[in-house]
């Protein structure tokens, strides 16, 4: 879609006001990044400093995203910024879903860092035991 503004000289000028397909394509990114690292928008606003509904905006691409704040995202979810500048492949489909190993990478990072923060003992011995079991479980024992 265009329309017509005036430049500063009066003439007038057409301006695509159109949504960017290279925003929209990072912001599909983001929002499976994200998916993958069982984050909420809430948790990936608050790492970035700004609200859910901004990450919203990032992830429908109605808001572009300062070059500062996606190596921000990439350093967050523990990928290479060039992850949201991938071409798709000439014999296929982009790849919409995060590299299985970056997911697991960041789920690990945020999962060790949470971890950290956790000072009760009892506390931190009761999740070892919960993944202990989740493990046991998965295994079919």
């Amino acid at each position: 879609m265009t329309s017509k503004i005036k430049s500063k000289t009066g003439q007038d000028m057409m301006a695509d006001v159109s949504k960017d397909a290279t925003t929209g394509d990072i912001g599909h990114r983001i929002k499976s990044l994200r998916r993958s690292a069982g984050l909420s928008q809430a948790n990936l606003g608050s790492a970035l400093g700004v609200t859910f509904q901004q990450v919203q905006k990032y992830e429908s691409g109605r808001s572009r995203i300062a070059a500062d704040k996606l190596h921000q995202i990439a350093q967050t979810m523990g990928v290479d910024i060039s992850y949201f500048y991938e071409t798709k492949p000439e014999n296929g489909p982009a790849d919409r879903t995060a590299p299985s190993a970056s997911a697991a990478t960041t789920a690990d990072a945020i999962f060790r860092e949470s971890f950290e923060k956790i000072r009760d003992p009892r506390a931190r011995y009761l999740l070892s035991e919960l993944a202990r079991v989740i493990c046991e479980i998965e295994a079919g024992k």
